[in-house]
């Protein structure tokens, strides 16, 4: 566990008829306490799930992992107004880890094949300018830079479909024992590699003791042993099984007899 508990120290007097103090969950939050590794935000969409996720984010000043700095981003802005409020306690502090959600995929992905890039430029700059001695030697911690990142992200992770990439994004930025806050993740994950990265999830909890956040609407994500749900409603959040979320009612109801549902529609 790296965090246990988040609260939400006061309220603003100055911006309480803007987003995000205006979300009824917000307006109602007190604490949430995180007995789990892996914890599981469920909810409807603008329950205040990605919101809080965000805020810890901001709080605890894990990377965004994207092509910028969190503090940067101005889909963010809130996060961060959020933070400013918030209390989080920590078991083991640190910022390792990172928050990402689906959309930052695509600017990671062009941010490492940018770098690739410009290792290849000055790889040629420097065999063009080149007037003695061992070219290999020159370029050589250049090449090893260059040849380290296709190792670990490939020599383009765009090209890749997408799930493949998102997977192979979270096999490569997962390693130490860190805080690790995802958004949706399966909304780029097909089934199988939903469990895939489930598979990761438990092992990197295992091994390194790290802890995870992720909001989401899959009950195949919240179906993981050991792990806890906290449901988003009506302002309020509370523990739930996962298999009393509509979620997983909606989902099996509707995989067991579909006419029943369509008939409806």
């Amino acid at each position: 566990m790296i965090i246990t508990s988040v609260r939400l120290r006061n309220f603003p007097e100055d911006d309480k008829d803007k987003f995000p103090w205006t979300l009824p969950m917000i307006q109602n939050f007190e604490s949430i306490e995180f007995t789990k590794s892996v914890t599981f935000l469920v909810g409807e969409n603008g329950s205040g799930k990605s919101t809080i996720l965000e805020g810890i984010a901001a709080y605890t000043e894990v990377p965004l992992a994207g092509s910028m700095r969190l503090e940067d981003d101005s889909s963010l802005a809130a996060a961060n107004n959020l933070a400013n409020y918030l209390s989080i306690r920590y078991k083991t502090k640190t910022q390792h880890g990172f928050f990402t959600r689906a959309e930052d995929f695509i600017g990671f992905a062009r941010k490492i094949k940018s770098e690739i890039r410009a290792l290849d430029a000055e790889i040629e700059e420097t065999k063009a300018g080149w007037t003695g001695g061992d070219i290999k030697l020159a370029i050589g911690a250049i090449e090893g830079e260059k040849q380290a990142l296709i190792k670990r992200y490939g020599t383009d992770l765009e090209a890749m479909s997408h799930g493949e990439g998102f997977l192979k994004f979270f096999t490569t930025r997962i390693t130490a024992k860190g805080l690790y806050l995802i958004d949706e993740p399966e909304a780029a994950l097909s089934p199988t590699r939903q469990l895939s990265l489930l598979s990761l999830i438990k092992s990197k909890v295992n091994n390194t003791g790290s802890q995870f956040i992720i909001a989401t609407h899959s009950p195949i994500m919240m179906a993981l042993p050991d792990s806890e749900v906290l449901h988003f409603s009506d302002g309020s959040i509370t523990p739930i099984d996962y298999r009393e979320t509509q979620h997983y009612k909606l989902t099996t109801g509707l995989l067991t007899d579909p006419s029943v549902y369509f008939n409806e529609l």
